[in-house]
């Protein structure tokens, strides 16, 4: 056991909840062509590689401005560039 404190991380999660008091909640969409929402973005605090798209009840909300960089990571990705190409799109969504 360590007993020493990652103030950077500690740091990270005052932001957080402070931009959680002030800004509406958010998701991330795939969205087809059509605008339907064809499932949500999940992975909040996690690399861009390991987050995952599933049902409603597996996502987590966040601020929007933190959507809004999440989902702009995830449109330069090599898998949602090709899901681009097939008629998705990745958003930010206020909820």
């Amino acid at each position: 056991m360590s007993d020493v404190i990652d103030f950077q991380r500690k740091s990270r999660e005052r932001e957080l909840s402070r931009r959680k008091l002030s800004e509406p909640p958010a998701a991330i969409v795939l969205l087809t062509e059509a605008g339907k929402i064809a499932a949500w973005a999940n992975g909040l605090d996690e690399r861009i590689e390991d987050v995952w798209f599933g049902e409603d009840h597996e996502v987590q909300w966040q601020p929007f401005s933190v959507a809004q960089e999440m989902a702009e990571q995830l449109r330069r990705h090599p898998a949602a560039q090709a899901m681009a190409q097939a008629g998705f799109r990745i958003e930010a969504v206020r909820i």
